[in-house]
């Protein structure tokens, strides 16, 4: 059964049967396409297939991310401030350095999120440095990961976020 959802008292079809929330709920959770076979008790050719589709249409998406630290590089984000300025022009400015390798644009905290690569805490110090000197920019904050913890909790997230958009 195709799934939709009432949102500001419009519907919504979303496209999405009982069996593609079940599977990306497993995708979720760091599942194998084996593994959700093996759970959902449907074939892996069916969920290989689905899993393609749900790809193909855009509900989920396949990234590839370089182990930089294997590669004896460290990583981390630079929060950027901005006090004014334009904001499409600052990404710009700071997607073309060098250590950059992905920018996002938030809202609520800092405004600018990007990830960088560096050998060296120099190297680090010297980005943060060219950053802080570009106009329009309020401060710049450094963190790093410690670890990442996959989500074992709620296999149903899907199904929730939806129905409670339904109510």
């Amino acid at each position: 059964m195709r799934r939709s959802v009432i949102i500001d008292n419009k519907k919504l079809d979303l496209g999405l049967d009982h069996s593609d929330i079940r599977i990306i709920n497993l995708m979720v959770l760091n599942k194998t396409n084996k593994e959700i076979s093996q759970e959902l008790e449907i074939p892996l050719s069916t969920i290989q297939r689905r899993v393609r589709n749900l790809i193909t249409a855009g509900y989920i998406t396949s990234d590839i991310q370089v182990n930089y630290e294997k590669m004896g590089f460290k990583s981390g984000l630079l929060h950027i401030y901005l006090k004014n300025g334009n904001i499409d022009e600052m990404v710009k400015k700071v997607n073309n350095l060098d250590q950059i390798t992905s920018i996002e644009v938030h809202i609520g905290n800092s405004d600018i999120v990007g990830q960088v690569v560096y050998k060296e805490g120099k190297d680090l110090l010297n980005l943060i440095s060219t950053i802080k000197k570009m106009e329009g920019v309020e401060r710049v904050v450094w963190s790093e990961r410690v670890y990442q913890s996959p989500s074992k909790g709620n296999k149903n997230i899907i199904v929730n976020m939806l129905n409670s958009h339904s109510k």
